[in-house]
Parts: structure tokens; C-alpha cells; sequence
């Protein structure tokens, strides 16, 4: 059985993500309905990740703080009343050892996390720009992809160019008339779909006079 979370859109046919409206979840490439659990969602990816690795990392530098304000305390303490002794030093090495085993443990542990999350978070929005971009097969500015995707418009344009430099081949990219910059994934096969069209045309018009000559 397939995992719930790698079916495709019953509209579409589409392997997309999925955006929240509100209290609708729908398909990212053609916004038909979709089972919440039917996708990633493309405003939760990643997030219990990120959530995660800032609980670990907060708590990591809680031990460290705490270990080593206590290490210190009970080094003073037991100084102060032994000083010939080494029983400060004997509690407060282990301790710091100790707090700085598991705080930075938590540290690194959390930072982790964190990078985790958001490349899965990433990873979902650039298959849901994929999925969208495949589904219009028309040219998009980052703001209609922001819309269509509930994402800030800055994070669109960054998605929009991550993907147009992995197809680099393929894309143009223009500027309209409100001075909006406007990515075409199928710029250069509607070009050359364009020049073979004219091409055909003209081949056309010039044999038509030779028809012509031989019906006469």
C-alpha cells in the first residue's frame, strides 16, 4: 500500500502539494478539494522540524546557562567554606563537563532540526511551483504564483528562480508592462512552436503562386 501522503489529485492527475485556504485544503497545481492528508501541506512542511530543533536549541542553552551559573555557585560555595580542600573543584568539573556534553548536544542537535525542516519546506514548495507551472503551462509573475499558493511574494520570486535556473534551457524570463518580472517555463518550445508555425505559413504562401502556374 501506498503512503497517504504520495497519492495524486483526482482533478488534476497531479503528484502536488497542498495549500490551506481557511479551513479548505486544496490541490496546489489546479485548486480542486483535496484530502488534508491526501499531500504535504505546503504551509506545514517542515514545520514540526523547525518547531523541534527551537525547543532543543532553547533547551540546550538553558543547560548550559543553568549548568554553568550552578557549576560556579558550588565551586564559590564549597571554596569558600574548605578552602584548603578540593571539593569545590571535585563538584564543579563534573558538572561543567556535564552541562556542556548536554548543552551543546542540544545545540547542534536542534540546529539540525531546524536545517532539516526548512529544506523539507522548500522541497514541498518548489514541487508545488513545479505542479502549478505544469498545470497552467502558461507564463506566471511571482505574484499570481503567491496567490495560487499562500506563500509571501518575496518567497515566490525565490522559488520562481530557483526553478528557472534549474531549467535554464527551457525558461524566459520578460517583463510586462507594470514592470513585474514574468517566468515562461515553456518559452522556448512555444518559440519554437511559433517559428515552425511561420515557417509552415510561408512555405505555404510560396506554394500557392506555383499551383497556380500549373492549373493554368
Amino acid at each position: 500500500m501506498g503512503s497517504p501522503f504520495d497519492t495524486d489529485c483526482p482533478k488534476c492527475g497531479k503528484r502536488a502539494p497542498i495549500v490551506l485556504r481557511g479551513l479548505e485544503s486544496r490541490c496546489a497545481a489546479c485548486g480542486a478539494p483535496r484530502f488534508l492528508l491526501g499531500a504535504p501541506t505546503v504551509s506545514l512542511a517542515g514545520q514540526p522540524s523547525r518547531w523541534g530543533g527551537a525547543a532543543a536549541s532553547l533547551a540546550g542553552l538553558v543547560v548550559l546557562v543553568l549548568g554553568l551559573s550552578g557549576s560556579a555557585g558550588v565551586w564559590f560555595l564549597l571554596q569558600s567554606i574548605w578552602p584548603t580542600h578540593a571539593f569545590g573543584w571535585a563538584l564543579a568539573v563534573p558538572m561543567v563537563a556535564a552541562s556542556l556534553l548536554f548543552g551543546l548536544v542540544l545545540l547542534f542537535g536542534g540546529r539540525r532540526l531546524r536545517q532539516s525542516g526548512e529544506q523539507r519546506a522548500q522541497q514541498v514548495q518548489l514541487q508545488a511551483v513545479k505542479s502549478l507551472v505544469e498545470h497552467r503551462r502558461a507564463p506566471l509573475t511571482a505574484q499570481e504564483v503567491a496567490q495560487a499558493l499562500d506563500l509571501p511574494e518575496p518567497e515566490a520570486d525565490a522559488l520562481l528562480t530557483r526553478l528557472a535556473r534549474e531549467t535554464a534551457t527551457d525558461v524566459t524570463v520578460d517583463v510586462d508592462a507594470q514592470g513585474r518580472v514574468v517566468y515562461d517555463f515553456q518559452g522556448e518550445e512555444r518559440r519554437w512552436r511559433v517559428l515552425d508555425e511561420q515557417a509552415a505559413d510561408e512555405e505555404e504562401a510560396a506554394a500557392a503562386p506555383a499551383e497556380q502556374r500549373q492549373r493554368r
